[in-house]
């Protein structure tokens, strides 16, 4: 049972070991613990949402912004679709201010890549690498939301997908032998914790050289930004 201090969403839909949710317009809940970091996709509070259909079952948002009352758009794979430079926000419920943003800057398209202690240059196993430019902040206050000693919110290539476009199945496991062999400089760190703010380079290994690049850890909902 949750106690009374905990921020509840109108509607939620949890995946296995969900303790904790965070209330936004494409709304991540996070946790870290014995099972793992866990994120679910639930709807902000006291906010009417619309519900996305297709073959899986997809996240409620909220069709405005909290934040700056703009509309929400989602696509069919419940990613809500953000321009490159454009933040995803996440905000716990009762807050003003987002609890954690992400940002993808710019995505570069290479055939190839230095690899990292040796020299000469590796290809990619799925055929493309993006050079990935990240920002993001997770608020000190996130450390108080979550039944955990560590707040954080991971940031490595494992959580990120790829479409051919708006709508389109995302593609996972971007994160090969030869993604990680590569030499990255100002390569961002694994993951943001509560109270940091970070921005690096991240290299995917992606079978598409053109379309959107998705944040979404728990497969089950984020942000999306084309490229």
């Amino acid at each position: 049972m949750k106690s009374s201090n905990e921020p509840v969403p109108e509607r939620t839909r949890r995946p296995r070991n969900q303790k904790m949710l965070l209330a936004g317009a494409a709304v991540l809940a996070f946790t870290l613990g014995a099972g793992g970091l866990v994120l679910a996709n639930s709807l902000q509070a006291q906010a009417e949402s619309t519900t996305q259909a297709s073959q899986k079952q997809l996240a409620d948002v909220a069709k405005t912004d909290a934040e700056t009352g703009e509309k929400v758009y989602v696509d069919a794979q419940a990613q809500v679709i953000k321009s490159l430079g454009e933040a995803g926000k996440l905000t716990v419920a009762g807050q003003e201010k987002p609890s954690f943003e992400i940002t993808v800057h710019s995505v570069k398209t290479l055939d190839s890549c230095p690899l990292r202690g040796f020299g000469g240059e590796i290809k990619p196993e799925n055929g493309n690498f993006l050079l990935v430019d990240i920002s993001a902040s997770l608020a000190a206050s996130a450390a108080k939301a979550v039944d955990e000693e560590i707040a954080l919110m991971p940031l490595d290539a494992s959580v990120f997908g790829v479409s051919t476009g708006e709508n389109q199945k995302v593609a996972y496991q971007l994160d090969t032998i030869a993604s990680y062999s590569c030499q990255v400089e100002n390569a961002v760190d694994i993951a943001v914790g509560a109270g940091d703010e970070v921005r690096g380079m991240l290299m995917l290994d992606a079978p598409y050289d053109s379309g959107q690049i998705v944040y979404d850890p728990e497969k089950s909902g984020g942000w999306t930004w084309g490229y």
